[in-house]
């Protein structure tokens, strides 16, 4: 009974933090966006600078130029460096580092509170004031090659993922990799990277997310002195966002490379969340893969892997909050023994079945998880800025986060069999398979 009430005290103080602090905005002349969250539990604070550009923004025959200009990012501005923004946040006690995506790029650091002033103003300079020298993008470009050979070309699973994406779609800008196509990164030069500098490192594509212990007031001072500043020379181009057609039916690709097993993965279009636009849809969505796929414990997981042993492993992943649309994505595992062609029956035939059999009882347990996960989030900083910064640069705004938990509460047993019957039916899938062959010697 203690051990109860400890428990219930820790979840409401964990749901009373997540509304303690609202985020406080700003909005610059040149179009930078600020965004603080103020939190005095410890002395760190913890700075995001996020642009609207990723995989998605860039042209044909020019992918993985977003990823390059992460890499540039840390070779030197018009006062520091190559390497020295990094080495001036170690010494100060804290960490660094980047992430780029198919609908943004960040860079972060944490830091102690204090220096906050110095990182925002050092930060503004990279951003604006970037060396981009040819030898250091002659060194990069062959790390990051080096990179797509580790993840893709060496890696099986990697290979797979990759040709399962660019047939699942026609147009939209998912089907191609973030980190870029190899014959692409062999052809990109220095004025690739140039000319994408100047086109979208711009002020209207940043918005600046703070979290820690930090006065609004001043981080709002320090902030317009240093990126508030920067001269824009043009408007941020639109987002790429195709309507992507409507599949004609279902569709399947075969792979054949070296590799010890055989893997089937399975991708089917489905919307994201657009509020106020699609809210119980998407809500539903989220909730029915979690009750399908989320984790071991997962109805799919304990058919598939436990029951029927069609498959050694499996995943099922789905993003409600990406740019027109999301590839909800099911990655399965088989060992020497299993079939893919036995998995894919099986697959299908209990999803089919699991769309009549969703309980009240299964829902009210994927909204605990769901809900407690993003409660339990807000204890790191680094996670809470993210959440915020993400769903601010891909539009859908950081004050929407307690009202997509609310839709996750307010969705029931029909809705959730509505959304799977309607979405994840196999006429609307791509299959991707795994055939395993001996590697040359």
């Amino acid at each position: 009974m203690k051990k109860t009430i400890i428990l219930l005290l820790f979840l409401y103080l964990s749901i009373s933090s997540l509304h303690a602090a609202a985020w406080q905005r700003d909005h610059f002349n040149n179009g930078v966006n600020l965004l603080v969250q103020e939190d005095h539990s410890a002395p760190v604070a913890m700075i995001q600078i996020w642009l609207k550009v990723g995989g998605r923004d860039e042209l044909p025959s020019k992918t993985g130029l977003a990823h390059v200009f992460e890499h540039m990012m840390f070779k030197g501005s018009k006062h520091l460096k190559a390497g020295e923004f990094s080495k001036t946040i170690a010494a100060m006690g804290g960490s660094d580092n980047a992430f780029t995506s198919t609908d943004f790029t960040a860079y972060f650091e944490t830091i102690p509170a204090q220096e906050i002033k110095k990182v925002i103003k050092m930060e503004a300079e990279r951003f604006s004031q970037l060396n981009l020298k040819k030898a250091d993008f002659l060194k990069e470009i062959e790390v990051i090659k080096e990179e797509r050979r580790m993840r893709t070309e060496d890696n099986p699973g990697g290979r797979l993922y990759e040709e399962l994406m660019a047939a699942s779609l026609r147009l939209h800008p998912y089907r191609n990799p973030v980190i870029g196509w190899m014959q692409d990164l062999e052809s990109l030069n220095i004025e690739d990277v140039h000319a994408f500098y100047k086109k979208h490192y711009v002020p209207s594509n940043v918005t600046v997310v703070i979290v820690g212990d930090v006065q609004f007031k001043d981080v709002q001072k320090w902030t317009k002195k240093s990126f508030g500043r920067i001269k824009s020379k043009h408007t941020a181009p639109a987002r790429f966002t195709p309507t992507e057609p409507k599949a004609l039916g279902a569709k399947r690709i075969e792979i054949h490379v070296p590799a010890k097993l055989a893997a089937v993965d399975i991708t089917i279009q489905v919307p994201v969340w657009v509020p106020h636009q699609n809210d119980q849809q998407a809500a539903a969505l989220a909730i029915a893969t979690e009750i399908i796929g989320g984790g071991k414990g997962a109805l799919m997981h304990r058919a598939l892997v436990d029951q029927q042993q069609v498959a050694s492993g499996l995943g099922i992943y789905h993003d409600p909050f990406g740019m027109g649309l999301d590839l909800w994505y099911v990655s399965a595992q088989l060992s020497q023994k299993q079939q893919p062609d036995a998995f894919q029956k099986a697959f299908w035939k209990t999803l089919k079945d699991m769309s009549n059999q969703i309980t009240d009882a299964y829902v009210a347990a994927a909204k605990k998880r769901m809900i407690s996960s993003e409660i339990f989030a807000q204890d790191s900083l680094y996670l809470r800025a993210k959440k915020a910064g993400m769903m601010e640069t891909v539009g859908i705004g950081a004050n929407n986060m307690d009202y997509w938990l609310d839709l996750l509460r307010q969705v029931d047993t029909k809705q959730v069999s509505a959304v799977m019957q309607q979405f994840l039916v196999q006429e609307h899938s791509t299959t991707g398979v795994l055939y395993p062959t001996e590697a040359k010697q």
